[in-house]
């Protein structure tokens, strides 16, 4: 049983992750929520309303940064699976061209 790791995979999902922050990072989710505030004056609703959409909005940065944390993670354990992979290659050739005691 074993596992196969495909590094030009793992960077394409990197990539992938990067590309979908790009579109999103702009995003403003917590201003729907905020809005409630403005539609429901005076109530307990608006000022829940108004913390919650402060708060969503800082959860979703936060998992912004985690999910590009995550992409560049991907990257990086490709370049390093890649680069072991060659290391046991180089190391396996070079074992095999020992010669015994002279």
């Amino acid at each position: 049983m074993g596992f196969r790791t495909v590094p030009d995979a793992l960077r394409a999902a990197g990539r992938a992750i990067a590309d979908a922050l790009s579109q999103l990072r702009g995003a403003d989710c917590g201003q729907p929520v905020t809005g409630l505030a403005e539609a429901l004056p005076g109530g307990q609703a608006a000022l829940v309303a108004s913390s919650f959409g402060a708060s969503w909005g800082m959860t979703f940065r936060s998992w912004c940064t985690e999910a590009e944390r995550y992409g560049s993670d991907l990257i990086l354990a490709a370049d390093r699976y890649q680069a072991d992979d060659h290391a046991a290659a180089t190391a396996t050739t070079d074992a095999g061209r020992l010669h015994g005691p002279r």
